[in-house]
């Protein structure tokens, strides 16, 4: 199939099980996503009068790698290219961008806008030529102006980020070039990534060429990151309350002008840039798919690249604790039964679950201004994905008033990443999720959530994802 190229809005193009999903020198140097590539861009399902939806089905069996695990979606794409089942366009201004957000189910509104010079093309990322960014559940797409690249940056389902390179040549062959010490240098650091190939976003002020002063807070933003601390370094668009992140902002001085950093960002004012809605005057926007840079959509991006994160780590010591991807994916083919798992490393794959359902569950979410609202349409694209239940409930649906989601489960329990978790370590999250929405767990952790919100996940999880109820029942609230 032909992948055409586009010139009006892809709003309603979604990638894969959804959008998912840089910006204030927030580091997603090569972003990363996508599942199976889609010809065409589908259609929201309507919100209203949505049927029940089934758990999202495993990554296709016939993209799998030599040790049998599933490939990343960029790897299942270049086999579908290969195989003449998909033709991506290439368009004179931005080359093959179009084309490729439309066969991996991107949404525009999905643009986010960085101007911190953190990404692998410092040489071309500026204030006013800012590098933009588009994501969906699994896949993230770089494009800078006058590159001759596009950056990719896909996520393995069980081995975390791989970064690609698609070269914009008109002429020559589509080739995603895996990219390896350049990407990882700073994609897998123990400080950031949790010392696996990962994505990140980071907040950092930047001077008035793009080139870093310093970061805001340590390590990634997270959805614990103060709202005032976020998105340093990049444009955003969209309305909150008298609080204000500190995107729209870069220092009038140069960054070796700067000698006493900590006492420099304590007398700068970094939270000058909220409530914009209009970039106009800043840069030119013509060069881009949209004006936007949509405050909702950035925040999904900091949770999707932290819970990415966090699942990855997971199945990592699930896999070391068995000996290894061969062992653990004949283990899971029930060709082996389960060994024992030393104290130790039962020990470290129980703290890695513990970290993911707190991620997943958003203990210790900081607080939103709200009500947060963006302009690019990017809320409505995001909440029409599903999975819906029977009452037209999602755990895609915002809240954007206090917090970012009406019901706090993470919507990456939907995710090829989730979906291969080695089934014991599956069974530890959903069984400690199960007491936790059952209201066994009384700790600080998870006071955020009401009695209210525990029913209504476990409602939405019963009806969407089979495999959990296989492991703890149905409610019985």
């Amino acid at each position: 199939m032909t992948i055409p190229s586009m010139s009006g809005h892809l709003s309603s193009a979604r990638v894969g099980r959804g959008v998912g999903t840089l910006g204030s020198a927030l580091l997603l140097a090569f972003l990363l996503l996508g599942p199976g590539a889609r010809a065409v861009a589908a259609q929201p399902q309507a919100a209203e009068a949505p049927p029940p939806a089934a758990s999202a089905s495993a990554p296709d069996a016939t993209y799998l790698d030599e040790n049998g695990s599933p490939l990343d979606p960029i790897a299942i794409l270049q086999r579908k290219v290969d195989a003449g089942e998909v033709v991506l366009q290439h368009e004179d201004q931005r080359g093959y961008l179009e084309s490729l957000l439309v066969a991996l189910d991107i949404p525009i509104s999905s643009q986010g806008l960085i101007f911190s010079r953190t990404s692998l093309q410092t040489n071309l990322i500026t204030p006013w030529t800012p590098r933009a960014v588009y994501y969906n559940d699994d896949v993230y797409i770089g494009y800078v102006q006058d590159s001759p690249f596009l950056e990719i940056a896909s996520i393995d389902p069980d081995d975390g980020g791989v970064f690609y390179t698609l070269q914009q040549d008109p002429d020559g062959k589509i080739e995603f070039t895996e990219e390896g010490t350049t990407c990882l240098m700073c994609h897998e650091s123990r400080n950031v990534t949790e010392g696996i190939p990962g994505v990140m976003v980071r907040s950092i002020l930047v001077d008035r060429f793009g080139y870093p002063i310093a970061p805001l807070h340590e390590g990634s933003t997270s959805d614990r990151t103060p709202f005032e601390e976020r998105f340093a370094g990049w444009y955003v668009t969209g309305t909150h309350g008298a609080l204000s992140h500190a995107g729209n902002v870069h220092s009038p001085d140069l960054s070796h002008e700067v000698s006493d950093v900590r006492r420099y960002l304590q007398g700068f004012d970094m939270n000058a840039g909220g409530n914009v809605v209009d970039l106009e005057g800043r840069f030119d926007s013509e060069p881009y798919l949209t004006p936007h840079s949509d405050i909702v959509s950035l925040l999904v991006l900091t949770h999707q690249t932290k819970i990415h994160n966090l699942i990855t780590v997971a199945h990592e010591a699930a896999r070391e604790a068995v000996g290894g991807p061969l062992m653990l994916n004949r283990i899971e083919a029930g060709a082996i039964p389960m060994p024992p798992i030393q104290s130790a490393m039962q020990v470290r794959i129980e703290g890695a679950v513990e970290r993911m359902v707190r991620g997943m569950l958003f203990a210790r979410e900081a607080p939103l201004p709200g009500p947060v609202r963006g302009t690019a349409g990017f809320a409505e694209d995001f909440e029409a994905v599903g999975p819906f239940d029977e009452q037209g409930r999602s755990l895609r649906q915002f809240d954007l008033e206090k917090r970012l989601f009406r019901y706090p489960m993470s919507f990456l329990i939907y995710s090829d990443a989730f979906e291969v978790l080695p089934s014991f370590v599956k069974q530890t999250f959903y069984q400690r999720v199960a007491q936790i929405l059952d209201g066994q767990d009384h700790t600080q952790e998870f006071a955020h959530l009401s009695e209210a919100d525990r029913v209504a996940i476990r409602e939405i999880l019963e009806a969407t994802k089979p495999e959990f109820v296989e492991v703890t029942g149905l409610g019985t609230r």
